[in-house]
Parts: C-alpha cells; structure tokens; sequence
C-alpha cells in the first residue's frame, strides 16, 4: 500500500473534521453522504493537473527565506540578504540544506526558481525575491498542503474551544466582519490587512523562532504550534 504524503494527510484530516462537525451539528450520515457525493460531481469537472514533485512545505521554504534574512553568516555589513554562490561555503547549497536532506537539494532548488522565491545576479549568484514564501497564482501540492493544513488546523482550534472545560486550555479564535463594506473601500480594506497581518505575523515568527528546538529533540516533547491569518471579501446574497 502506497504511504500517505503529507498533503494527503491533511486533506483526509480537513475533510473528516468538517464532516464530524457537521455529524455533531445534526446532519444525517444520509445527508452527509449526499452532501459528499455532490462535491465529488463537482470535482469531476476539473481538469486534473498533472503530477509533480511531492510538497515541500509551504512554511519550511519560508524558514529557508527567513534564515537568509536573519543568519549573520548570510548578510551583507548592511545587515541585508547576501548574494549566494550556488555551492561552496555558506551557499545556497548550504543555506537549503540546513533544513531539508542533500537529496532534496535539487528539488528544493528548483522549486525557489519556479515559484519565483530566488533569482539570479548578473554575476551568476542567487538573492531572495522576498522576504516569505508566497507561492501565488499556482495550484501547486504546497499550496493545497498550505490549505489543507489551514482547514485541518482552524477546524481542531474551534473544536478544541467549543469542548473545553476550563479558559485555559481555549486558544485564540476571533474574527471580525462587517455585510455592508462600500466596494470602493476594498482597496483600503485588503492593504489596511495586509498591514497588521503582516505586523502580527512577524511577531509571533520571531517568538516561535527563538523558541524552536534543535531537531534532535526526542519528537514526544515537541509540538506544533503556529497561527494562520487570512483576509476575504464575498458578495452577499441577492
């Protein structure tokens, strides 16, 4: 039997969430079931893509970027992302295999290049395009992993919080929405977002960095522990 990738991992785990919750909510095993069948007719019409290289994780790419910006051994006197050779002393190569195995090397790489995170000098050296790993306009196995996993993670939170016996064991989970925002707004609104979000999450980077264990840490004594921001717009019903 074939082993589990991870996106298949947390697409399993987002699906059978959403169908416990909706289970728990009252929904008949009947109405589930045809609730799945007709999101199985819809996805019959999508064109399938065709198969590439396994995820590699949204989150780690973006470490790969963070370190570049943040490890001395990686900045210029100006405290910016140094130009990388491709091999040799703190490279690329070097940079890249500091979070994933030498045989992912080639993959990785190419996955930067592609997804537009890296780019070339005139000298033939490589720099960050941008400070994170946004893999944007794609539907690629990190982004659906990404989605995935986002789901999977906001479903566990809402549980969690709606089941738990004392304030100490809720985790954060707010939102805020208005119905009636002006359309001429909305590009206010989505930089206005982008603002915070942005201010929030390097916070909590920083924090959760500066906390990370080494990675021969025994596995039961650490967790996974991170926060999702997302902004949306959706036309109100007629």
């Amino acid at each position: 039997m074939r082993t589990r990738t991870r996106r298949e991992h947390y697409v399993e785990r987002a699906i059978f969430q959403l169908l416990s919750l909706e289970r728990k909510a009252g929904s008949s095993a009947k109405d589930i079931r045809a609730m799945v069948d007709r999101c199985l007719a819809q996805v019959e019409g999508v064109a399938k893509n065709n198969r590439t290289a396994r995820g590699l994780d949204i989150h780690r790419l973006g470490s790969v970027l963070r370190a570049w910006h943040k490890e001395t051994k990686y900045l210029t006197f100006d405290g910016l992302p140094r130009p990388l050779a491709f091999d040799g002393k703190d490279s690329l190569k070097s940079l890249i295999q500091g979070f994933y195995p030498a045989s992912k090397f080639r993959v990785v790489f190419d996955r930067l290049v592609q997804a537009k995170l890296i780019s070339a000098t005139d000298t033939g050296e490589w720099l960050p395009s941008s400070w994170t790993a946004r893999i944007a306009l794609q539907t690629s196995h990190e982004t659906i992993e990404h989605m995935a996993e986002g789901v999977s993670h906001y479903v566990e939170t809402v549980t969690n919080n709606v089941t738990a016996k004392s304030e100490q064991d809720v985790l954060f989970e707010r939102s805020s929405k208005v119905t009636r925002l002006p359309i001429g707004e909305y590009e206010n609104f989505r930089r206005y977002t982008g603002q915070q979000a942005l201010a929030l999450l390097a916070a909590v980077d920083d924090w959760l960095e500066s906390r990370n264990s080494p990675v021969d840490k025994p596995a039961e004594h650490v967790c996974t522990a991170g926060i999702y921001a997302f902004a949306y717009v959706a036309k109100n019903p007629s």
